[in-house]
């Protein structure tokens, strides 16, 4: 999986209550977004979502007009309904190819369910390509992507 700073929107980011993403991405006029590049949205929980009185959370891939993501926001993909026994620390919440995009800015969306948490830290972004564990490759001496 390789990634760039610059197309994180969110790097280790605390998010114990309903929140978007620290940063947004900048995608009008991006070179190389497409899905020929076989470039994907990403979230990662860094650290298991925990305590408090929050059930579950939500990831979306969101896309608005404002770089805050707060202006005309629309829903591009979700993880569904991720129960808090299952936000343990390495969980993939969020793993597609990127959409076409018809709004300049991109970002994520954490939604909790029945309250808060204590803790918890994830990270999202744009990659290109994703790793492929090895007992799911084609061929084993393929690199999977």
């Amino acid at each position: 999986m390789n990634t760039d700073k610059e197309l994180l929107a969110s790097e280790k980011q605390a998010i114990t209550a309903t929140a978007v993403s620290t940063d947004s991405i900048l995608v009008r006029n991006l070179p190389g977004i497409s899905r020929g590049r076989n470039m994907r949205a990403f979230a990662q929980i860094e650290t298991a979502l925990s305590g408090g009185a929050a059930t579950s959370v939500t990831v979306e891939l969101i896309q608005a007009d404002d770089g805050a993501l707060t202006t005309n926001v629309e829903s591009l993909a979700s993880s569904g309904l991720i129960l808090t026994a299952a936000a343990v620390a390495g969980k993939r919440a969020l793993d597609v190819a990127l959409p076409e995009f018809t709004k300049p800015y991109a970002g994520f969306r954490y939604t909790m369910a029945g309250g808060n948490y204590a803790a918890g830290k994830i990270t999202a972004g744009f990659v290109i390509g994703t790793e492929t564990p090895q007992a799911s490759r084609p061929e084993a001496n393929s690199h999977g992507f």
